[in-house]
């Protein structure tokens, strides 16, 4: 409710672009390292602001039907970013009762991820069910964890699975 009371923000459209690069067989042969780099702004206008998140992943078939994979990543954020995300106007801090904060750009999470898929028939070339999941930890960083949203309200740690099934044609 103190959060809500702070009023609602408009919806960013962030558009942008990816690069990458990966290495096979680094240590056996169906491992792969890859890094990678996205770039974004906000095209809503909203916040206008431009995020870029660098990565880095390690990939490993377990055989024909099951592949494992780590990754690290972080987010740099610019200060219209985290102005509109993580500052408090003293118009939000009169509404909510949180305290007037100024948040400038920086960096705003960084995390690790580990995700696994299992193929139903125990091999990927064939196509049909799939299943996997992920599990991943950011811990936000600066101004994203420094607000009075997340210091007073909320939590810098962050904590997340995901678990689910496809069917490959």
């Amino acid at each position: 409710d103190v959060v809500k009371a702070a009023g609602k923000l408009d919806t960013a459209i962030e558009l942008g672009g990816q690069v990458g690069i990966s290495f096979n067989r680094i240590a056996t042969r169906f491992d792969r390292l890859s890094f990678d780099l996205d770039v974004q702004h906000d095209v809503a206008g909203a916040h206008g602001g431009m995020l870029i998140d660098p990565g880095v992943s390690y990939s490993l078939a377990l055989g024909r039907g099951a592949v494992v994979s780590l990754g690290a990543s972080a987010q740099h954020v610019d200060g219209d970013f985290a102005d509109y995300y993580y500052s408090v106007t003293p118009g939000q801090s009169a509404a909510s009762g949180l305290p007037v904060f100024d948040a400038d750009g920086g960096w705003h999470k960084a995390g690790v991820t580990l995700a696994m898929g299992f193929d139903a028939s125990g091999d990927f070339r064939d196509g049909g069910l799939i299943f996997g999941g992920a599990l991943g930890y950011r811990r936000l960083l600066g101004d994203a964890a420094d607000t009075p949203f997340t210091a007073l309200r909320g939590d810098a740690d962050q904590f997340t699975a995901i678990f689910g099934a496809a069917y490959v044609f």
